[in-house]
């Protein structure tokens, strides 16, 4: 298991260094290149003296190498996300104001949606075929294929003018822990979020255990004579719990692309509207930064997923050293 944890943690620094290198160079692909701040920043007053001489104040015009390496030893060894031209303050600084209230949204939808599409999941497998499976499965789907967007207004319109009247945007200017104080402004959005997750995980949960209640092992089982529920639990649900841990481990930079529109049509000041506005504004050192930040929260779910999968399989972390 130590060499196995090993491996995987090298090739995550791997590409780790990878996406900093990539994320680093794309904004020299924009319509001004790597000078594109520069002409935020000035505005009206940008023409290509004031271009290069606010480009060398900032450190624009040294050389890519030399701004990578910079870059790179900012990041890694101080922790330094950079500096927004355009608000004046640093990058990590409108992280630490922003991705709180994301956190918390994200988070509190992933263990709801854990909660409710895994017991669905299991209960439609052992219901297949049957009008209640049909049901679910279609409702799935209809959520699944539904626009995120769209699925929010009706939330609203359902919701917030005609049923329960519940608020139809979350308290503003507010601290990132309101979700659990005031919990009742957050109940759209988080059900909006939740409702994307569940779609497309429940449907996994049923075909996982349909796949692995197939299995020579679980027919062995009932021939055995076990019980319906010790078939259920101790064979199928088992084995089908792998491929799960690591969808959820994936769903991470889903849940943040989801939370991203769910935040901008519910106008809550999260990480969602600041990346919009950041991008609108061409404030590129803080797109980079929130770019990054996402990358390696996707990054490290993909990494405590393949770990808690050798955990429970190991068999995986013995194939792995092969």
């Amino acid at each position: 298991m130590i060499v196995y944890t090993i491996r995987r943690t090298l090739q995550s620094l791997l590409v780790l260094a990878i996406i900093i290198v990539i994320t680093f160079t794309l904004p020299y692909f924009q319509p001004n290149g790597i000078d594109s701040p520069a002409y935020a920043a000035l505005g009206v007053r940008a023409n290509p003296v004031t271009v290069h001489i606010w480009a060398v104040q900032h450190g624009l015009a040294a050389p890519y190498l030399t701004r990578l390496w910079q870059y790179t030893d900012a990041l890694v060894f101080h922790l330094n996300l950079g500096h927004s031209f355009k608000q004046g303050l640093s990058v990590n600084q409108i992280i630490a104001l922003y991705v709180p209230r994301t956190l918390w949204l994200a988070l509190t939808a992933l263990l709801l949606t854990t909660l409710i599409a895994i017991p669905l999941g299991i209960f439609q497998s052992s219901r297949r075929n049957t009008a209640v499976d049909y049901g679910a499965t279609g409702s799935a789907f209809i959520l699944y294929a539904m626009p995120s967007f769209l699925l929010c207004i009706l939330m609203i319109d359902a919701f917030g003018f005609h049923l329960l009247h519940l608020p139809v945007e979350p308290p503003t200017g507010v601290e990132p822990w309101a979700i659990f104080t005031d919990p009742k402004g957050f109940i759209l959005p988080v059900a909006s979020l939740t409702l994307l997750g569940v779609a497309g995980l429940s449907r996994f949960m049923r075909g996982t255990m349909l796949e692995v209640s197939v299995q020579d092992y679980v027919r062995t089982a009932k021939a055995k004579g076990c019980s319906p529920s010790r078939v259920l639990w101790r064979h199928s649900f088992r084995n089908a719990l792998g491929p799960i841990v690591v969808i959820l481990g994936l769903s991470i930079p889903a849940l943040f692309g989801g939370a991203l529109i769910i935040e901008d049509v519910f106008n809550y000041a999260g990480l969602g509207i600041q990346t919009v506005n950041a991008a609108l504004e061409f404030d590129v050192p803080t797109v980079m930064g929130i770019t990054l930040l996402v990358a390696i929260f996707t990054l490290l779910g993909n990494y405590l997923a393949d770990i808690a999968l050798a955990l429970l399989n190991p068999r995986i972390r013995f194939q792995g050293m092969e």
